[in-house]
């Protein structure tokens, strides 16, 4: 804490978006008077988006959420009565005991948002332990398919990879738009632009990403893969592809030189409408001018009718036979917090081998790449080279939602009989809002618990509502949900007003009484210190250093020492865990 003209100054993280900007909150007289971004932290580097502008308001709003309530008329009437946190908690955990008891502990399902804080691990903590597999994630719908793609090719994610200045060569922005979305990513990417690096846009639209690209690829929508195997031919036809690299480190790929040899560019080309010289003109750029990156893009992950399959196979493919994985300049393979107790403690191991846990998520038949089977599989894939898991674990678990409704109202494959929502609101975020309003308001649907800075539309429909405290109100160690290398330190700046509380607490309080009483340290604060047992320090030791930002430098070069996370060691063009779970594993 920092004293500023009569005020104090606390250093946190921004997390109204996952980019987790570094912020200073000032604070007079336990109020919050201005918050602005950190010119000291690597991320964002002072620079803030117009949602900080409001946070101020958002802490004060007056329509915050500040007591518990529960519901006295019909689901959606919006009538409540105000109760106090020890009745609600104590009631909702008698309502889940008894179906338990009943159903199972999968009858318990949690949905989160994108990363907005302690309360999603706190959630999957709490569903391991008590053997439910069905949680969701708004994350699922972002990146769950090429991050699952990648681990399956070459045991890890190459998430974030911005260019190194004057050493990347050429990069190609692939299904994403990052001055509009992600801006903290742009200005790496303009400045290695700046540095030399050629840039070829993938998109059906002309954005800003495309006005700024060397080679726009104006595709036809959902034809990405196509376009993938496209190149993938042009490069493997000319031996443009990293002859050694392949040889030594790659499993299949005579089976992929076969697969493209049926997607010659004039067959590409009317598949996507990009003219066949462009597509071969970005192959040659792509495979010659190297290190070279192909970026991670949503839009490639939400592609329907089995095109993202192909899609995320075929970036995969791409990075992995031109020798552009784990080099310095190209896509370095992340390591994860080998610093922290972050796998260890969210129990994701337990549930494989749950006593009570009779059933995989409700969506597993369908969509086994995301499934506790799924998650078994990639665990003793990876188990020699990251022994603790795979920090996104979460992405190979992640429920399918439109499963999620049917098991409510129809009991199929299994009945869920009740939900969790904290931080998430898919009455607007999800496809199918009548379906879910359905479900939601069923009265098969014996619990639902809402836990929320605001009353969303989603929590309306709740027989529980809870008032959570936001980012100021609570200390905070940022992990991106595992999906980083680095973990943000957020120092608590003020008290919660009223009866705000920190997510963590809900799950605690239910671990307590549901049998978990050894596994939850009493504060927020306690739980972060287990998570940082390894270093030898405390949270409160960063804080009191002013060392807030755990950044490790990329390590390339990684998989010499100990091989890629894969069963067999190496990079499998076509991945065995894929064929393991019934899938075809060529784009």
């Amino acid at each position: 804490m920092a004293a500023v003209d009569g005020m104090s100054v606390k250093k946190t993280s921004c997390n109204l978006c996952p980019a987790a900007c570094g912020l200073e909150v000032h604070v007079a007289d336990e109020r919050v008077v201005k918050v602005q971004g950190d010119r000291e932290t690597p991320i964002g580097r002072g620079h803030v988006c117009p949602k900080v502008a409001g946070a101020v308001d958002l802490h004060y709003h007056k329509d915050r959420l500040n007591y518990p309530l529960k519901r006295i008329g019909k689901r959606g009437e919006g009538r409540w009565q105000r109760i106090s946190w020890s009745e609600a908690v104590g009631e909702i955990a008698e309502k889940l005991a008894a179906i338990h008891d009943r159903y199972g502990p999968e009858a318990l399902l949690t949905i989160c948002g994108t990363g907005r804080g302690p309360g999603d691990w706190s959630a999957w903590r709490f569903c391991n332990l008590f053997g439910s597999p069905n949680i969701f994630g708004q994350g699922k719908n972002c990146g769950q398919a090429e991050f699952v793609a990648e681990c399956a090719m070459y045991g890890n994610d190459t998430n974030i990879s911005n260019p190194v200045l004057g050493v990347t060569k050429c990069v190609i922005l692939w299904g994403t738009n990052l001055p509009e979305s992600r801006h903290l990513w742009w200005r790496p990417m303009m400045e290695g632009k700046k540095a030399g690096a050629k840039f070829i846009a993938v998109d059906p639209r002309y954005t800003e990403t495309a006005a700024e690209a060397d080679i726009w690829l104006q595709l036809r929508p959902s034809t990405d893969g196509a376009l993938a195997l496209g190149m993938l031919h042009v490069i493997i036809e000319e031996e443009l592809y990293d002859k050694a690299f392949v040889e030594q480190w790659c499993l299949g790929f005579d089976e992929v030189r076969r697969c493209v040899a049926d997607y010659p560019l004039e067959k590409v080309a009317k598949i996507t409408n990009v003219p066949a010289e462009k597509i071969a003109e970005a192959a040659r750029l792509y495979a010659k001018d190297k290190p070279s990156i192909v970026t991670f893009g949503v839009a490639t992950c939400q592609l329907g009718n089995n095109a993202a399959k192909s899609a995320v196979l075929g970036k995969a493919l791409l990075r992995a036979i031109t020798g552009n994985l784990d080099v310095r300049g190209g896509q370095v393979l992340r390591e994860g917090f080998k610093e922290l107790r972050w796998p260890q403690e969210l129990y994701w191991d337990y549930l494989v081998s749950h006593p009570l846990r009779k059933h995989d998520n409700v969506s597993a038949e369908e969509f086994p790449v995301a499934s506790v089977k799924s998650y078994a599989l990639f665990r003793e894939a990876m188990n020699k080279v990251y022994p603790n898991g795979y920090t996104a674990s979460s992405y190979m678990r992640w429920v399918s939602p439109t499963l999620l409704w049917p098991a409510i109202v129809e009991g199929k494959p299994y009945p869920i009989r009740a939900v969790v929502t904290q931080g998430g609101n898919p009455l607007v975020s999800l496809a199918g809002s009548h379906t879910i309003h359905d479900a939601l308001v069923d009265d098969k649907l014996e619990l639902h618990v809402g836990m929320d800075l605001f009353m969303s539309p989603t929590i309306q429909l709740a027989d529980y509502v809870l008032p959570a405290a936001d980012f100021m109100e609570r200390p905070d160690i940022r992990f991106r949900w595992g999906l980083v290398d680095e973990w943000i330190c957020g120092e608590q700046a003020v008290a919660p007003l009223y009866e705000r509380r920190d997510d963590y607490q809900l799950w605690r309080e239910l671990g307590v009484r549901l049998g978990q009483e050894g596994y939850w340290p009493d504060t927020l604060e306690g739980m972060l210190d287990r998570f940082l047992e390894p270093t030898g320090q405390t949270f409160g030791d960063f804080v009191a250093r002013k060392d807030f930002y755990q950044m490790r430098p990329p390590r390339p070069g990684k998989y010499k020492e100990q091989g890629f996370a894969t069963f067999s060691g190496k990079v499998e063009l076509v991945p065995s865990i894929l064929a393991k779970l019934g899938y075809d594993p060529l784009p």
